[in-house]
């Protein structure tokens, strides 16, 4: 009984996020192509007459309480802009997706350092029921210093736990849980010794922390950190340390040496082979995990690794969610091997779906702004009583990027599949 019941149960959860799937209704586009040339979005200004922009889907014909109010904090203007008009873009087309008539939107440019502020003050004085936003970390915190004794939830598309909280929650695709998976199944294919390549910088340390809590839990043998500058990083120099070239070479060199002295018919033999190599003596790593801070360093030491022996032939290449790019495909020394990433089948339907109506493609993110609005429109669509609790069902729900659980104190799990590079595709290893 109690089985039927739980399974009764995750059937209404996937029926009830249902609102996710990729089907365009007909007249769907021309709605929404519509509804967006409302608002100006560019990297100057948002709207020249207020604070603050409000989209209503329609004129309120009904009491005041029965919409929803949500505030969008978004980069509108600077040098993010583009991610900002994105995650706007797909909060339009979520609420659009569901034909929800009873969400207010209010947007805030966190682009804007100068009224930042200002504008957050202003909107405080009205009823909010929820912010979502902002992307990045600092602006995370300064949101959050002006809202802690508003008791107003935030679902900020950050990926940093470090500034999770009660009712603030982190959205993005956190580095526990890619490193969590990575290790898990590596394990499983018998891995043992690691090098470890990262940025000397609070990211960087927080990959090394959490290697490292993990390697203690499972009793792993082998983490070897190589640390690089991340402001002006020396990708030759780096590669070197990874593989250990000097010693190595000088290896080579003594051995061949010692061979010369031999003068044997099996020495000779060896040392033709030996001429031919640069190095001498076995990696003392079996895989190579590359959390770099953008896709440009990875395509970097990829490049530049296998000239000093560290040959993805042999060593295990193993990346992050920022391999899950088409440009992944094209890279040699990534060949063969995988990464954590949310979603990849689920978030190209997105795309479609997206290019489609707006004429471009999204940001990595903009699916994350698509998964919450369009879960708390759906939340609020009926009896127009939404509230937060309602986010924290036990079994979770199913978004465009997969499977999600949010719990009250900011917490997001998420379970990150495992993709293989291979034959220029991505192949689902998990």
């Amino acid at each position: 009984m109690y089985l039927k019941k739980k399974f009764v149960q995750l059937i209404a959860v996937f029926i009830f996020i249902g609102f996710l799937s990729c089907e365009t209704p007909t007249n769907y586009q021309n709605e929404t192509t519509t509804y967006n040339k409302s608002i100006k979005l560019d990297n100057k200004n948002i709207n020249n007459n207020s604070l603050s922009s409000k989209i209503l889907n329609e004129e309120k014909d009904t009491a005041q309480r029965e919409f929803l109010n949500i505030v969008l904090m978004l980069p509108l203007s600077g040098k993010h802009y583009q991610i900002g008009k994105s995650l706007l873009n797909s909060a339009q087309l979520a609420v659009e997706k569901k034909n929800n008539k009873k969400i207010v939107f209010t947007i805030i440019d966190t682009g804007d350092e100068e009224r930042l502020l200002s504008q957050l003050y202003s909107v405080l004085e009205d009823d909010i029921d929820i912010i979502i936003g902002p992307v990045f970390s600092d602006k995370v915190n300064q949101v959050r210093e002006v809202t802690k004794n508003k008791n107003i939830p935030i679902v900020a598309f950050s990926n940093n736990s470090k500034i999770q909280d009660n009712k603030l929650y982190v959205f993005g695709l956190k580095l526990e849980d890619e490193i969590k998976e990575l290790l898990t199944y590596s394990i499983k294919r018998n891995l043992k010794k690691y090098a470890v390549l990262v940025p000397r910088n609070e990211f960087g340390s927080r990959v090394e922390k959490e290697i490292k809590q993990f390697q203690s839990k499972n009793n792993l043998s082998t983490f070897i950190f190589t640390f690089y500058n991340p402001n002006s990083p020396d990708f030759y120099n780096v590669s070197k340390n990874v593989s250990n070239f000097e010693e190595r070479k000088a290896n080579l060199e003594k051995k061949i040496k010692q061979l010369e002295k031999e003068n044997s018919e099996k020495a000779k033999e060896e040392l033709k082979k030996l001429k031919k190599l640069d190095t001498y003596g076995e990696l003392n790593f079996e895989a190579l995990i590359i959390f770099a801070q953008n896709f440009q360093e990875v395509s970097n030491f990829s490049s530049i690794l296998p000239y000093y022996d560290v040959d993805p032939k042999k060593v295990q290449y193993i990346g992050s969610s920022l391999w899950a790019k088409n440009l992944s495909l094209k890279e040699p020394g990534l060949d063969n091997g995988y990464f954590t990433s949310l979603d990849i089948d689920n978030r190209r339907k997105f795309e479609d779906m997206y290019l489609e109506i707006f004429n471009s493609k999204p940001h990595s993110l903009a699916a994350l702004s698509y998964d919450i609005v369009g879960l708390i429109s759906n939340l609020h669509q009926d009896k127009n009583n939404f509230k937060i609790e309602k986010l924290h069902n036990s079994n979770g729900f199913i978004g465009i990027n997969g499977w999600f659980k949010m719990t009250s104190n900011g917490n997001v799990s998420r379970l990150p599949k495992i993709y293989k590079i291979e034959n220029q595709k991505f192949s689902l290893l998990n």
